[in-house]
């Protein structure tokens, strides 16, 4: 809100705001509930208010004589009006009301002792004291802002009154007060006017006054001037997401290096989902095997929302999605690739991580209506999903945590260290995927008592025409977990060094590029996507594609995730992981997660993950070998024979030639 500030100078119609020109947004005031002498004055004053600011080159005595104003009062009126409110506004009309006090009272004239020992003019008496004494109000504010804060060590919780007013006297003898000044002349030492006063700190706004009894949780005010979503009339027009912790132990079935499987348990997992508020369906979801979603995982649900559903192949016999369920984009071929206008969440900090926020606005092009955190008032459909997927699902398996940890199911679905009772994350995949589409297929009070499939189909055939999705040049290629980032190719050639560039403790380089000593010093832009560093794809800064770089050794070998590329460093860096330049980087870091499974649920769970990860990946071509500089082969062949050169294929060659045998040389001897 703007404010203006005219100080002690008389201001002149030149100089009145053009913002408060317009009288019909100032506050007004019902003329019907004064007293006929009072509404009488207060319309005089309006009309001389309006003349003024309406009409500016009206003279001031014409003012007068039709509303009998006269301009000293006229001016005082004003700057009534244009005074800031407790409410945040100016006071408006409100400020022209007869006899309405602006401010609280103040006092100005010392307190006579002799009248102040019997108690006599001692209004405002405390006001005036932390005025001539800063310190001691700097003390009161010091103590209140500490009675609301939670203790950080052996100290005394939220003191009462009385212990402050005994500490606020020795205050005031410490500054200078003597005992015929008040507030110790007094019987009670101005006890009631202490308690009022942090009465009036503890109501400074409603969330501070809920703090102070005790509230557990106090909804916040919406900002003025944001945008909303609006109210949800046709599928995809807006839907919420969020992120649910299921209420589920979960264990993994991992094989050791030498062959033998263990079973081991995982920290509790996320659900990710999005869900359209119109019909009420989940029209996509992901499993975060993390103790915290991130942005990575964020873009993984996106993703899921936006591409066709595939069906898993479920591994539980007899498992299967309800005849009337699924998914929107299996069962509605136009919601394929379909957007959303509108994405309602809260202010997690992933969820306003700038990648989360680019991602829907420049490839999804919704808007993003960013509602307060902890609040599930403010997304209601996706929370009332939430308790569905719990109370149906995740509370009747064993291993149930319970909406507490009082719960009966939590007590009785206990395994007592038997983890074999305990379900499998290849299990939970395939029951939360049929669960998820069952509830789609189950009628819901909020629909009218139709499916969310069956409500969307309405909807859809309703509205033709409003579906908007994503370009087909962008829906062939599209991974929202591809980020970008801008490096520079570096190389020596006095020293050999081929050209290259350093991103995120790997080098990574191509043919092309190594044989290229001109691009060193050029800054290229790299797309890579963050469940597989092995590879990245370059473009020169106009736009030009360089080609596919490929990691040196030790990232060339095993898919992993940026995640797990940080992981490693961050470990090596402080000497709890050990491997040679040579060696396979994700191979040591798997067999160090290994050796702390059984023992460290996030080790389990950093091990599901990657595994997750390495499923999902979309299918490549077979990765080619790491750039190296040519080395002359000196092995000497075997026997009289010769090395046989490998058959040249052209391309304009119709039919490929049979492969030739090549002569096997000895490269490493092994002795037992």
């Amino acid at each position: 809100m703007t404010e203006f500030a005219f100080d002690k100078l008389r201001f002149s119609r030149a100089s009145f705001p053009e913002q408060l020109s317009d009288l019909t947004t100032w506050p007004s005031v019902d003329v019907s509930a004064l007293k006929d002498s009072e509404a009488l004055v207060f319309t005089s004053r309006r009309e001389a208010i309006e003349l003024y600011i309406g009409e500016p080159l009206l003279p001031l005595k014409i003012i007068q004589s039709k509303t009998g104003v006269d301009p000293k009062t006229l001016y005082r009126m004003i700057t009534r009006c244009i005074t800031k409110h407790a409410d945040g506004r100016i006071h408006g009309f409100r400020g022209a009301i007869p006899y309405a006090r602006l401010k609280d009272y103040e006092r100005v004239t010392s307190i006579n002792k002799t009248h102040g020992a019997q108690g006599v003019g001692l209004s405002g008496a405390f006001g005036l004291l932390l005025q001539q004494y800063p310190a001691l109000e700097q003390y009161l504010l010091k103590v209140a802002a500490q009675r609301h804060k939670p203790i950080t060590g052996a100290h005394e919780v939220r003191k009462p009154i009385k212990r402050i007013h005994s500490k606020f006297l020795d205050e005031c003898r410490a500054l200078g007060i003597k005992a015929n000044e008040y507030p110790l002349n007094q019987d009670l030492g101005g006890q009631r006017s202490l308690s009022e006063y942090f009465r009036r700190y503890d109501n400074r706004t409603f969330g501070e006054a809920a703090k102070s009894k005790g509230a557990g949780r106090v909804r916040p005010e919406a900002p003025e001037n944001m945008e909303q979503a609006p109210p949800a009339t046709r599928a995809f027009e807006v839907v919420e997401f969020d992120g649910h912790k299921i209420d589920l132990r979960v264990t993994l079935r991992i094989t050791d290096p030498l062959g033998f499987q263990h079973l081991v348990e995982l920290t509790r997992i996320w659900i990710l989902v999005v869900l359209d508020i119109a019909s009420r369906a989940v029209i996509g979801y992901k499993l975060a095997l993390s103790k915290e979603y991130n942005k990575d995982d964020i873009a993984g649900a996106f993703q899921s929302a936006l591409t066709p559903f595939k069906p898993r192949t479920y591994k539980i016999p007899g498992l299967a999605i309800r005849k009337e369920g699924g998914y929107p984009s299996s069962v509605f071929p136009q919601t394929q690739y379909a957007c959303w206008e509108w994405l309602r969440f809260d202010g997690a900090k992933s969820h306003l991580a700038l990648d989360t926020l680019a991602r829907l606005t420049q490839i999804v092009g919704c808007w993003p209506d960013n509602g307060p955190a902890y609040e599930p008032d403010e997304r209601p459909f996706i929370e009332r999903f939430f308790s569905v997927i719990a109370k149906n699902f995740a509370h009747r398996l064993p291993g149930t945590t319970g909406s507490d940890p009082s719960s009966i199911e939590r007590a009785l679905s206990d395994p007592k260290g038997d983890l074999s009772l305990l379900v499998e994350l290849d299990e939970l995949e395939d029951m939360i995927e049929v669960a998820i589409g069952d509830y789609n297929g189950h009628a819901h009070d909020g629909v009218s008592g139709k499916t969310p499939l069956e409500a969307m189909g309405q909807l859809l055939t309703r509205n033709k025409g409003f579906l908007r999705t994503l370009p087909a040049v962008v829906s062939r290629n599209l991974c929202l977990l591809q980020e970008a980032r801008v490096v520079t190719i570096v190389g020596n050639s006095k020293t050999s060094v081929r050209p290259h560039i350093n991103f995120l403790d790997g080098r990574y380089t191509s043919n092309v590029l190594s044989n290229n000593p001109e691009l060193i010093g050029t800054k290229i832009r790299i797309y890579f996507d963050v469940r597989d560093m092995r590879t990245v794809t370059a473009f020169f800064e106009d736009g030009a594609e360089l080609g596919i770089l490929t990691a040196a050794p030790p990232w060339c070998y095993t898919p992993h995730s940026l995640r797990v590329r940080r992981e490693i460093t961050r470990l090596r860096r402080l000497g709890k992981l050990k491997y040679k330049d040579s060696d396979d980087a994700v191979e040591a870091w798997e067999k160090y997660k290994w050796s702390l499974a059984k023992k460290d649920k996030r080790a389990a769970t950093d091990l599901a993950k990657a595994q997750t990860e390495n499923k999902q990946l979309p299918p490549k071509l077979p990765m080619p070998a790491p750039v190296t500089p040519p080395v002359p082969d000196s092995t000497p062949p075997i026997g009289n024979a010769a090395v046989q050169p490998e058959p040249t294929v052209n391309a304009d060659t119709t039919s490929a030639k049979a492969p030739q045998p090549r002569v096997l040389k000895i490269k490493r001897t092994i002795t037992f």
